[in-house]
């Protein structure tokens, strides 16, 4: 038990000093790590499941997105999700679907895509500020939220396209509430490991 114990205390010290060397370190090396969590979102959009009653697949994409925000911290995580998005759009085929290009920003999926870099850039803010520390259902309740916020920009995106808000939500939130359950508690389940205080406990 003792060397559990141990084992904990350096990695929670690890993890400290990380933070406070993306805090100090420059701009070459976090555009490094936002280039990498950007790769991370890409792959995430393999990993999909489509279903016959949405445009809209379900990927592994909001998990990375939670962990950007986590590791990167306020901006570098949003810079790593537009990074994600302009080197799709300039061609790289990593968004749902294997698709690339700027249509892709204009189709089905594109208000997710801006939901992203805001979920992420909220995030950051709360690892930066501290706020994330707490229990484990509180971390975990703070990536859901952050999820729904996902989710609910690509309704708004399905509108903007010409769906009702009763189609939107019907197509683009509600089927995905139960898988963004999960990739939350994932999310925050890693989380508990990775934020700056160390003092998150079960």
């Amino acid at each position: 038990m003792m060397h559990v114990h141990a084992g904990m205390n350096v990695w929670n010290s690890a993890v400290r000093r990380y933070h406070q060397w993306r805090l100090e370190t420059s701009h070459v090396n976090m555009t490094i790590l936002a280039l990498v969590f950007a790769g991370l979102t890409g792959m995430g959009a393999f990993l999909r499941v489509y279903t016959p009653y949405s445009p809209v697949p379900f990927t592994a994409q909001t998990f990375f997105v939670l962990l950007s925000g986590v590791m990167l911290g306020k901006h570098w995580g949003a810079a790593s999700q537009s990074l994600y998005i302009a080197i799709g759009a300039a061609g790289m085929p990593w968004f749902a679907g294997g698709n690339a290009g700027v249509d892709v920003l204009f189709g089905a999926t594109g208000g997710y895509l801006v939901g992203f870099v805001l979920a992420s850039e909220a995030l950051g803010y709360a690892v930066d500020g501290r706020a994330v520390a707490g229990s484990v259902s509180s971390l975990v309740g703070t990536m859901f939220v952050a999820s729904l916020a996902i989710l609910a920009c690509g309704t708004l995106g399905l509108v903007a396209l010409g769906f009702t808000p009763a189609q939107a939500l019907l197509y683009g939130f509600l089927p995905f509430l139960g898988a963004e359950a999960v990739k939350a508690a994932l999310a925050g389940g890693a989380a508990v490991y990775l934020t700056p205080s160390g003092a998150i406990r079960a």
